[in-house]
């Protein structure tokens, strides 16, 4: 297990092998370009998910100061405890960029020799991403740079590890933080699928009430929310495959439909409980189900 974690560095989200690589790898003489920390602010919050084993994983990262931007992660077992942190420094050095951090067992005892870290030099800054040798940090939607992030490793062999960060904040609640065990989590988190269901429901009993007098557009509009649930449980479902052999599988098919329930019940309400003048809402800006 230390092996590949000493090649990864951040750890965090259940990691898959990408058939595309995310990950650039440098040529002996490169040399690494231009770069500040102004251009890693969309790196600064706290991120939170699902790490090894299924067991919930975070990362938080700083504002810069003095040129350097720190970060922490930290894995924790499928009981709640410390697994293990990383201590990681984001630094400007000779112009350019360079990624170092040091790994933790939970009694604070370090993997690294007193004076040893590993090192990550700058290939390129492009919007929203950071690729380092063997190492890419980049938003997971360059267009909502605040929801997630996604780390990329590569390995020896060659293969490839990528984890996923969801944003800690107010419309990007943790969620399930009592759950200790896979079935724990998965209970909790059909719970908040229901939730976000049963929002769902309401939003669109109101769109079809406020319609009755159409009811040909009521019609429509029930028939498009019964075309997105087939929709959902395709989607979903292809995720829940793709996972089957991890413990995380039921996690990652209920954070899907929870998510696209979400944008679905959004959708509902900027299309039919909204006004294109001052009026307000019929209902309120639905937000991320807790």
């Amino acid at each position: 297990m230390r092996g590949w974690m000493m090649i990864a560095g951040p750890i965090a989200l259940s990691a898959s092998v990408l058939a595309a690589q995310e990950t650039r790898v440098a040529p002996e003489d490169h040399v690494p370009p231009l770069a500040t920390l102004g251009q890693m602010d969309w790196l600064i919050g706290q991120w939170v998910g699902t790490g090894i084993g299924g067991a919930p994983a975070m990362e938080s990262w700083l504002p810069p100061s003095g040129g350097t931007m720190v970060g922490i992660f930290v894995q924790e077992t499928a009981e709640g405890a410390i697994r293990f942190t990383e201590h990681l420094y984001l630094m400007e050095e000779e112009g350019t960029l360079v990624l170092r951090l040091k790994h933790f067992n939970a009694d604070l005892t370090g993997w690294e020799e007193k004076d040893g870290m590993l090192t990550f030099r700058l290939i390129a800054v492009e919007d929203c991403a950071a690729y380092f040798h063997a190492l890419t940090l980049k938003c997971r939607n360059p267009n909502f740079p605040g929801e997630g992030i996604l780390a990329a490793v590569r390995m020896q062999s060659g293969g490839e590890l990528v984890f996923r960060f969801d944003a800690l904040g107010p419309d990007h609640p943790q969620r399930c933080p009592d759950a200790m065990t896979t079935s724990d989590m998965n209970e909790c988190y059909a719970g908040v699928l229901a939730r976000a269901d049963e929002r769902r429901e309401a939003y669109l009993a109101k769109a079809i009430e406020l319609n009755a007098d159409r009811p040909e557009l009521a019609k429509e509009i029930e028939a498009s929310d019964a075309a997105f649930l087939a929709y959902r449980d395709a989607e979903c479902g292809a995720v829940y495959e793709d996972w089957k052999e991890g413990t995380i599988r039921g996690v990652m098919g209920l954070t899907c439909s929870i998510s696209m329930t979400d944008n679905r019940t959004l959708t509902i309400w900027s299309n039919w409980l909204t006004y294109m003048d001052s009026t307000p809402p019929v209902l309120p800006e639905p937000k991320t189900t807790p």
